[in-house]
């Protein structure tokens, strides 16, 4: 896990402008499409659960921010 640690730390931040709507599916799970201020394009690959802790950590951390709605 070292490993990781030094590499994401040496990453420059993805600052995602657009989440595209077309979603491809697999059996697996989702691709979901981003892209960045400078129109890079990244896919995220995800299965039920990494897409379910996706969203509990972004819903976490809004909370955080900005409270409960």
């Amino acid at each position: 896990m070292g490993d990781f640690d030094k590499r994401s730390s040496e990453t420059p931040d993805f600052v995602v402008t657009n989440v595209l709507r077309h979603l491809e599916y697999s059996d697996s799970g989702v691709a979901v499409s981003l892209i960045d201020t400078q129109g890079s394009r990244i896919r995220l690959h995800l299965t039920t659960v990494t897409a379910e802790m996706l969203c509990e950590r972004i819903a976490d951390a809004l909370e955080s921010r900005y409270g409960k709605s």
